[in-house]
């Protein structure tokens, strides 16, 4: 389906419509693949996907500047899920040729219109640190987390409250439609430190490009499962994955687990949910300040292996244990 949401005059004298394409749209990926083909993999996998097929629990929307001739001059891209959409921005380009027209302004103008007419919650993108783009979005009010690239556009206050707010949980398979939400989970500052080495995730982090590593990984067979723990509304509160550990190829797989402190409780009931194939060992990770996380391993049948001291630190600086669970073949 596609939109006209606004025209423009650009500062060249071009006259430029602003378009709105929700996937799926065939007739659009020959002209937009190929614009965004600087994007590589497996982005362009991603969004081939969702223009000829859709998504899964989540909408792609393709924000187009295209001149009176047709030519594409600029492209936003947002992946959006839930009634009161959190979404992810993505793929904001203008060719050399076409940049400081207003190109990426009328574009944002647009996208940040519909976004809250629609009553959005909260978008994520992540940038160069105070990078031109980075001033960009903060101007359309994006807010930069400490001195990184990460930034959020807030739109309910208390947002992080509310959604993580303890409330009954379901444990299920991961869709398309938790890309956003793993997002939001993901920039969550408290909690366990050490949340996935499948993914070296550590601390507050993004989820933006992991989730498309994860599901290409998944259609490789490289994953052997991935649960998340949903909240009502929506929230994803927790996820857990089982992975070839790449760092030693051929031999064990991985378990990864991370449930947000507000959540602790049904972080059994997560992995309970979790197939974990017994065809070969299967190595769990644990930092020394992980509250709960070594019950809930021995829990589910993993034991204490090894224990290296130091291992790592934590973002403020703390020195943690990291702690080796396993659970052997069979």
């Amino acid at each position: 389906m596609e939109t006209v949401l606004s025209t423009v005059q650009l500062k060249s004298g071009e006259k430029m419509s602003v378009f709105k394409v929700i996937a799926p749209a065939p007739a659009w990926k020959e002209r937009v693949l190929p614009f965004l083909g600087h994007k590589g993999e497996p982005w362009l996998w991603a969004m081939d996907l969702a223009l000829d097929h859709g998504i899964e629990g989540a909408t792609m929307n393709f924000f187009e500047g295209v001149l009176d001739d047709g030519t594409i001059v600029g492209n936003i891209t947002t992946v959006e899920s839930l009634e009161r959409p959190l979404g992810l921005l993505q793929h904001v380009f203008t060719p050399e040729e076409h940049r400081r027209k207003g190109v990426c302004s009328a574009l944002m103008t647009a996208l940040t219109d519909d976004f809250a007419a629609r009553g959005g919650r909260a978008m994520f993108l992540h940038t160069g640190y105070q990078s031109p783009a980075y001033w960009i979005y903060h101007s359309f009010g994006f807010e930069g987390y400490r001195d990184t690239g990460t930034m959020i556009w807030l739109r309910e206050e208390g947002f992080r409250e509310k959604l993580f707010a303890p409330r009954p949980t379901t444990a299920r398979d991961t869709h398309w439609g938790d890309w956003a939400p793993l997002e939001a989970l993901a920039e969550t500052e408290e909690g366990w430190h050490l949340r996935s080495v499948y993914l070296g995730k550590y601390g507050f982090s993004g989820f933006e490009g992991d989730y498309i590593v994860l599901r290409k990984a998944m259609t490789e067979g490289h994953i052997a499962d991935v649960k998340v723990l949903e909240a009502t509304g929506g929230a994803i509160v927790g996820y857990a994955l089982v992975g070839d550990l790449r760092a030693w190829p051929g031999t064990p797989r991985v378990l990864d687990l991370f449930v947000h402190p507000n959540f602790l409780g049904d972080g059994e009931k997560l992995l309970a949910a979790t197939e974990v194939p017994d065809d070969r060992k299967v190595l769990a990770f644990a930092d020394s300040a992980s509250e709960g996380k070594a019950d809930m391993l021995e829990g589910a049948g993993f034991k204490l292996e090894a224990t290296l001291k130091g291992q790592m630190t934590d973002q403020e600086g703390r020195e943690l244990d990291l702690l080796i669970f396993s659970k052997p073949r069979g």
